[in-house]
Parts: structure tokens; sequence; C-alpha cells
């Protein structure tokens, strides 16, 4: 069987039917393929990539260009082509062996090609992983000498039959995996396949914004066996991508992304973090999804319509079941970017505030969305910015693009109301005085749910520090808000006290005798009724200590200090 060998004009041939479906897979997603008529006619005709049957047919729809049916239905020949992220792919000239209506869409079924080319933008074909599509990276790594033995569990970003791209928490002393090391590679898919390789690290990048560390690797001592294998898992990771980018309609579900064991301990790199409580955990899981949505606006300039729902749902959810929990457990989730943690944490306040007012459930739900996905932006534009300890004019004009970068991706959300979005995505760096940004909207301008937004947004970003200034505790922020008056809807203030309370849950704090310990409950006028200690004034971790509450709550004394987490 051949694999590839290089034709004219730069292009190169492949006839090897799984790197054929790689690419073929790549078409078929939006946008990418087109067709043109052999008959000399050089119109462009876009066109969709339906299904695939390895080494036996593909389908196609022609449902948006009838016109040019009439002439294949008489056997008329045509040549499909486009971009993908492996290079520019054309197919040899085919014919349409039957058409099928159905559900008012109409396709056409060819016989699978001899051959393809291609004009390579790399040397390998790569697989890049969508919001979703969870496959864990397990590493066991030494050094020479076969000693200080690593182990670290990640998330794999891209595949190729020669490599792949995968991400650790900067936490878990993923410096340590260097190019002096040997490296042993297992992939494991969420139906439990697995696949085990040698490896060699050629780049470590830091990303301090997202606080994880991306490492390439090169695959050692493949041998044709194993490249047949390695090319199947691409070929694969490319279809499930190319089905979840299209909405999956006519596209069959890859076998190795149908979850085998929702409870494995081996997909991705959060579940190998311990967490203090169950709900950080689950809420962990959220903040995985929320960083892929970062990826996905950086890269393509979208959101998941479909994913952003279903994790909206599953925080909702969290809220109802455990309240307490999940307002604790938003000071857990340190390991993950500033935007995914502020995200969170104004979706989980929002949306708990909107739920004690009984306000229509469509509208809890949109409004919670917007707000996980309002801040993401700012992963988006010139990271200078946010590391600068003053902001010139111009820095200070660019950094409000990420305010339209989040509003046009989410505009493209069919489910969700334009009126939420703007107010939660669009106003909420809005000021009732016409100070904020970015249309210096004042007063009546300003949507209630906007005056909502802002102040659950200012609360939680003025107690996380940036380079221009220190975090304060919750008591100090409140009180700057009601300091500035005309800034914050005062109604909206006093409905956060009223829900959050003065010493809020995920308060940090010293007590008379040096005990330090986390508010994790109040009572119903909002007083501290639970505590759980812990040994240092860092995040919370898996250090947490007892939980006090009744008669030893006043055996601590009297409150010293409301305490600063240190980051």
């Amino acid at each position: 069987m051949n694999n590839a060998v290089k034709g004219s004009d730069e292009f190169t041939t492949i006839s090897n039917g799984l790197q054929m479906a790689t690419y073929l897979e790549a078409l078929g997603q939006p946008g990418v393929a087109a067709l043109r008529l052999e008959s000399g006619n050089t119109e462009e005709h876009p066109l969709v990539v339906a299904d695939e049957e390895t080494d036996v047919h593909l389908v196609f729809e022609f449902t948006a260009i009838r016109d040019v049916v009439p002439a294949l239905r008489a056997g008329a020949k045509f040549t499909v082509f486009g971009y993908t992220s492996g290079g520019f792919v054309r197919t040899e000239p085919m014919k349409v062996k039957g058409f099928e209506s159905k559900d008012g869409r109409l396709f056409g079924t060819v016989d699978w090609p001899e051959q393809i080319e291609v004009k390579q933008r790399r040397a390998s074909f790569r697989a890049t992983l969508r919001v979703g599509m969870e496959v864990g990276v397990y590493l066991r790594s030494s050094d020479h000498e076969g000693d200080e033995t690593v182990e670290l569990q990640g998330d794999l970003r891209d595949l190729s039959a020669d490599g792949c791209l995968a991400e650790f928490s900067i936490y878990d002393g993923a410096s340590k995996v260097l190019p002096n090391q040997s490296t042993v590679i297992e992939l494991y898919f969420p139906n439990g396949r697995t696949l085990e390789l040698m490896a060699g690290v050629r780049h470590v990048r830091t990303d301090n914004d997202r606080k994880v560390l991306a490492v390439g690797f090169e695959f050692q001592n493949v041998d044709q066996e194993l490249h047949k294998e390695l090319w199947n898992f691409v070929k694969e990771i490319e279809r499930e991508s190319s089905r979840s980018a299209g909405g999956g309609d006519n596209r069959t579900p890859s076998e190795l992304f149908r979850v085998k064991d929702p409870e494995t301990t081996k997909l991705g790199r959060r579940r190998s973090h311990d967490y203090p409580t169950p709900t950080a955990k689950r809420l962990a899981t959220i903040a995985g999804y929320l960083d892929s949505q970062m990826i996905l606006l950086k890269q393509e300039g979208v959101f998941d319509p479909y994913q952003l729902s279903v994790q909206t749902d599953h925080l909702l959810d969290l809220l109802k079941e455990d309240r307490e929990g999940v307002l604790f457990a938003l000071h857990c989730l340190y390991r993950e970017s500033r935007w995914v943690q502020h995200g969170i944490a104004v979706a989980a306040r929002l949306g708990d505030l909107l739920y004690s007012m009984k306000v229509p459930h469509t509208v809890l739900k949109a409004a919670t969305a917007a707000a996980m996905v309002h801040d993401l932006g700012k992963g988006v534009i010139n990271q200078d910015i946010w590391r600068a300890t003053t902001l010139s004019r111009p820095m200070y004009l660019d950094m409000q693009d990420h305010v339209p970068q989040v509003l046009d991706a989410a505009k493209k959300i069919k489910w969700l109301a334009p009126a939420i979005r703007d107010n939660v995505i669009g106003q909420v760096n809005e000021r009732l005085d016409g100070s904020g940004y970015p249309q210096h909207l004042k007063g009546e301008a300003i949507g209630q749910l906007a005056r909502a937004a802002m102040v659950v947004d200012a609360m939680d970003a003025m107690q996380r520090s940036r380079p221009d200034r220190a975090a304060v505790h919750a008591i100090s922020a409140l009180a700057q808000l009601q300091a500035v008056s005309g800034r914050y809807d005062p109604i909206w203030i006093e409905r956060y006290l009223n829900r959050f309370g003065r010493l809020p849950i995920g308060s940090l704090l010293k007590f008379e005798g040096g005990v330090l310990a986390w508010v994790v409950g109040l009572d119903r006028h909002n007083r501290v009724e639970r505590l759980r200690l812990t040994p240092h004034k860092n995040h919370p971790d898996h250090k947490l200590g007892e939980l006090i509450q009744g008669s030893k709550l006043r055996e601590l004394g009297s409150i010293r200090d409301v305490l600063v987490v240190d980051d």
C-alpha cells in the first residue's frame, strides 16, 4: 500500500486509505470544501461532506447547490477541494453514483477515490481536538540515570502520526519534563482505548495566563503497525472534530469519544488534582470547558453553543443542589486562568442572585451563560495589557476590544437572547455616571441585568490582585462600591449584600487565638454559622481541616482579621 509520493507542482499524492480519510474529514468542517465541475466552468460551489466510509464511499450534501445537480445527474464529473489544517486538498475527478432525499435535504454518494493530492503546510496532518473532546495524556519520565520518575496527567490538544501537543498544569511540576528525559506517553480516550508510545520533548512553552505548560512531543521508535494505528487515531479525532463543528447531524460519531466510564481518573489534567471538596471537583469540570471556550474564541472567533448550554445547566444544577458548596468551591479553582476563575465566579453569583429573585428560567440561564463567557475576550487580546501597572491611552482603547470580541462570538449563539447578551456582556463594564466602556452609556441607557452584573463583576474583580493594585477582601470591596456615588446602582448593591452577606462564604478569617478558618456557611441572617479550619492563608486545598460549628464556633473567640489570600 502506497503512503505518499511526490506529485507535480509541489503536490503530494496520497493513496493510503486512513491518511486520505483524515484529509477528507477535514474537508467536512463547515465552509471548507468546494466543488468545481470538470466541464471547463471555473465557478466554485460550496459543498458539505456529510459522511464517509473509508475505502468504500463518500456522501456529499447538495441541498444548497441544487443548480448543479442536473449536470451531475447527467454524469458530469467534478473535483472537490479546500484548505484544511494539513494543507490544500483536492480530489481526483468523481461522479455521483446515486442521489437520496432525506428530510428535505439532498445527498449524493460517490465511490471512494483512488487517491487525493495535498499541497502540505507542514510535515504531517495534525488533528486538533475541539471543545468537549477530552483525551487524557499520562506521562512517565525519568532522567538518563533512570532516577526521579515524574508522573503527570494532562490534556491532549492535537495529534499527528509523528507527535502531539499536550498541556499540563504549571502547578504539577510539569517543568521537570525536559528534553534530556526519555518519556513514555499513554493516550487515554473516553471509551477506554489507550495507546502507549515513546517520545522526546521538542518544545516547552509556558502560558502563565492560562496557567498551563504546553509541551510538544515527537514520537520515537514508531514501526509500521504503530504508524498505521496512529493514523487511525488521527482520523477519528478529525472525524469527531468535523462532526462537532458541523453540528453532528449526518456524521457517524467516533467510538473513541463514547464515554465508557464517567468516573475515570485518566481523562484530563483536572481529574488528577486533589480538590478540597467534591463540589470543587465538579466545578473544575465546568472550568475545563470554559478554558476550551477561550481557546476556541482565540482560534476561530466562536463559542460552542451546545457546550455552553450544557455547562450552564450544570452550574445551575450545582447551585440548586449545593449553593453553599459552590460559593466556597469558587475559591478552590486557583489552578485556572484568571479569566476562567472570574467568569465562573461572576456566573455563579449572578445566577444565584437572580435565582433568589425567582426570575424566569430562560432569563436565568441566558444571564448565567453570558456571565460565564463575558471576560474570555481578555484572553484573546494583547496580554501585555494585563501585565502593565499603568495603561497608556492607546493601551486603554485596545483593552476595550475584549468586549466586541465576546459579543461577536455570542451573537452566533441562537438560544442566547440578544437583550440579555447585550446587557451582561456588552454593558457589564459600563457605569451609571458614564465613566465605563466601551460605549460610555449613562443612567437609564443601562439595563437592569447590566446593573446587577456590574455589581457582581466589580465585587469579584476587586478581590483578585492585578499588577496595578492588590486584592482586597469582601468587606473592603463592598465599602469601595458604596463609596463611589453614582457609579453603581445602590439597589443592586443592597440586593447583593442581602444575598451574600457582609462576611460572605469564602472569606478567610483569623481568630484571636491565631486560628485560621474559611467561612463555608451562613445562617438566614447572613451570620457566620460554619467554618473549615486551614493551616495556611493560601487557597483552600487538600489540607483543609475540621468543620467547625455550634459550640465549637464560639470557642474560637472573636475575629481578629479578615485575610486576603496569597496568590
